[in-house]
């Protein structure tokens, strides 16, 4: 279920929202229940949604992202503010 956005300039504020949109979905949760500074697995993902994650971000962005890179960024704020470093903004 990934927007097929590559062409679209995305900033770490639009980044943070759709992967707090996208863990929702997968834990069966309301949005506002996601707390974008807690670690990915204190939210209830395992590494094999964490890495179905970064798939999704490198189809959405049209980028590869490192699939142990949550292990440097391990929570939504900062991952989306380093890939939006990534890409240039």
């Amino acid at each position: 279920m990934t927007e097929k956005l590559a062409t679209k300039s995305w900033n770490a504020e639009q980044l943070e929202d759709w992967l707090i949109r996208r863990v929702a979905q997968l834990m069966g949760q309301a949005e506002n229940d996601i707390d974008p500074d807690m670690p990915f697995s204190s939210l209830g993902l395992d590494s094999i949604n964490v890495m179905d994650l970064i798939v999704e971000l490198d189809d959405l962005l049209g980028i590869e992202i490192e699939s142990t890179i949550v292990w440097d960024y391990p929570t939504i704020h900062l991952l989306s503010a380093y890939i939006a470093t990534l890409i240039g903004h």
